[in-house]
């Protein structure tokens, strides 16, 4: 299990974001040997990304990206999404 800090404490409060869960998504972060940094969405909604550095056993999460124009739709949405293409 990784050893996880949050830097940017600020992003979470302000998107809304559990720090539990993205503490729990962090620690079970597979890290990579050589590997240095990484980017993943956060498992509880897709329209943000963590940002950060893996040091050893430590995953420092250092920005959350919001998506900008992130629209919600299901298979009928994305047909027509597609047909106005």
């Amino acid at each position: 299990m990784n050893k996880v800090i949050i830097e940017c404490d600020e992003l979470v409060a302000v998107y809304k974001l559990s720090k539990d869960s993205i503490l729990k998504q962090l620690q079970s972060i597979k890290t990579v040997k050589g590997k240095n940094s990484f980017i993943t969405a956060y498992n509880d909604d897709l329209r943000y990304t963590l940002i950060g550095e893996i040091k050893g056993n430590q995953v420092v999460l250092t920005n959350i990206i919001k998506a900008a124009a992130y629209k919600e739709m299901d298979n009928t949405d994305l047909y027509e999404f597609i047909k106005k293409v």
